[in-house]
């Protein structure tokens, strides 16, 4: 047995238990008939599949019913080729090169028409099951079959792109990454349409109400959805070396978790972990400038209510005023008695009158405190009728901007730092987020920042051409709305130029999801990827 083939590790379901096994004890398992042609193994992250269906396994299975020693199974790496031996004596486990004259992997004298891409078997035109006329189920592993000659040519292209992206990482790959969308024209066309459909709905949050809010935020959560689907998909198979697989995930074993929620959490992590610090100084800041303006707005609730009843707001201020000046003349008339009998002994004493002068301006000070009282309490009465003066109403305003201007320089300097972390980070995130899929790792700053210092003079390539990506997005975007602003409604917004902006997003979004991808595949031994 071929030593890479009989040291390739499989997944053998016994029972409730799932064991890992190489090729050549999932052999020993079929001769000591532990392993049954209805038991289910698989190899990597293939589908399951019964043993008894697996092209490698099946003529040992035959020779243990026949009582005979079991063949040395034959490995042909050019599976589809001119020169491939029997499909019963091939395991079948190096990825096929394409031929148009191969045969079926059941019946031999047959020609091939389709190829599964998941157990790379062939098969003529009868063997696979079909659903609705075009959906072709492979019989062995139950994926789907596509056309040999679509096969053919996608692994011509797949090949094309491995051959040019051989070299380091530049601007050749933005290139690259701006015609690979094409090479899938129907996931391209079928992806459009439905980020075009999640962003128009998007826009039902205009007619008001929860339903419609609640049309908007589904739509909101599908649309991060299919972004981060494509985002994870892409640089996950690109980080693993599957360069030329299609950028949309495959939605064959749909699963709400795995499809839909897991893709959703994902989004939210990427947003919190670059873009939460300036969220968080936006909401400080809103906060400290209300309390600044909430002194504003009392003051005019105030002068609103002196011009429907002058006397009402000073009625307060009127009896608080009253209690002082009452203070201070029961303090003035105690002092006033302590003044007296203290210059009755001075003067039985013998001393000088002039020790009365301070006695003379206490009670001045007294006095002019007590004036001081009542020309305020005046004041608020004639601003009660007139308002306030022009002089103080600029004052109070100048104080209140002063104060404003004072928190919005601080924070703005502090809302700038994290934008621009926000800016430089995202890209780390979401890598991050692509090919580890965890919720937490996309958190944790310290596996952007690890990532980062990997790809070193690479990262800031990605963000140059990310920056290229935005300003032409922004530009396009501009010229569109400019195009259908005759279309602008009420509530609902210009539409037309909203779906046509979302097919440009949604190609966008695919070109910086492969420049990342094409990053990572250039940099895998840097970053210890898989391949």
């Amino acid at each position: 047995m071929n030593s890479e083939v009989s040291q390739e590790m499989w997944q053998v379901e016994l029972g409730d238990q799932v064991i890992d096994h190489r090729f050549d004890e999932v052999a020993s398992l079929i001769d000591e008939g532990s392993l049954l042609r209805m038991d289910r193994v698989r190899k990597g992250n293939l589908r399951w599949i019964e043993a008894g269906k697996v092209p490698g396994l099946i003529e040992i299975f035959n020779a243990k019913d026949s009582r005979e020693p079991p063949p040395e199974p034959v490995v042909t790496v050019t599976r589809l080729g001119p020169t491939t031996t029997p499909a019963s004596s091939s395991t079948n486990l190096v990825p096929p090169t394409a031929s148009s004259d191969s045969q079926c992997s059941i019946h031999n004298d047959a020609p091939a028409a389709f190829l599964c891409d998941t157990c790379n078997n062939v098969f003529c035109k009868a063997c696979p099951s079909s659903y609705g006329g075009s959906v072709k189920i492979c019989p062995f592993c139950g994926a789907f079959c596509k056309p040999l000659a679509e096969a053919i040519l996608a692994r011509e292209q797949a090949s094309t792109f491995t051959a040019a992206v051989s070299g380091g990482f530049g601007i050749s790959d933005l290139g690259h990454a701006m015609a690979y969308p094409f090479k899938f024209k129907a996931s391209l066309i079928l992806g459009g349409i439905m980020y075009m459909i999640f962003s128009l709905g998007q826009a039902a949050i205009g007619f008001g109400g929860m339903a419609m809010f609640g049309a908007a935020l589904f739509c909101f959560l599908l649309a991060n959805t299919l972004a981060f689907g494509i985002l994870a998909n892409t640089v996950e198979n690109f980080s693993q070396g599957k360069v030329g697989l299609n950028f949309m995930p495959s939605f064959e074993d749909f699963s709400v978790w795995d499809d839909v929620l897991h893709p959703f959490f994902l989004s939210i992590g990427v947003y919190i972990v670059s873009f939460g610090p300036l969220i968080a100084v936006v909401i400080i800041t809103v906060f400290m400038l209300l309390g600044s303006v909430k002194n504003e707005i009392n003051s005019v609730q105030t002068d609103a209510a002196r011009t429907v009843s002058p006397q009402l707001p000073l009625a307060a201020s009127a009896a608080k005023q009253s209690e002082e000046v009452k203070k201070l003349l029961n303090k003035e008339a105690d002092e006033q008695r302590l003044r007296v009998n203290a210059f009755e002994t001075a003067t039985a004493d013998g001393a000088d009158s002039e020790d009365a002068l301070p006695i003379v301006d206490q009670t001045e000070q007294n006095v002019m405190q007590a004036n001081e009282i009542i020309n305020q309490y005046r004041q608020a009465q004639t601003e009660s009728v007139v308002g306030k003066s022009p002089e103080k109403v600029a004052e109070e305003r100048a104080e209140l901007i002063s104060g404003i201007l004072g928190y919005g320089a601080a924070f703005l300097i502090l809302g700038g730092i994290c934008l621009l972390w926000g800016l430089i980070y995202f890209p780390a995130a979401c890598s991050v987020a692509g090919y580890t899929r965890s919720f937490r790792a996309t958190l944790n700053p310290t596996v952007g920042f690890d990532t980062m210092r990997r790809l070193g003079v690479d990262y800031i390539k990605i963000l140059l051409m990310g920056f290229a990506l935005v300003v032409t997005s922004a530009i396009i975007g501009g010229v569109i709305d400019s195009l259908f602003s005759p279309f602008d409604l009420p509530s609902m917004g210009n539409l037309p130029a909203r779906a046509v902006n979302s097919l440009f997003a949604f190609y966008f979004l695919i070109v910086f999801s492969c420049v990342l991808g094409f990053a990572f595949y250039k940099a895998a031994d840097r970053l210890k990827l898989y391949r």
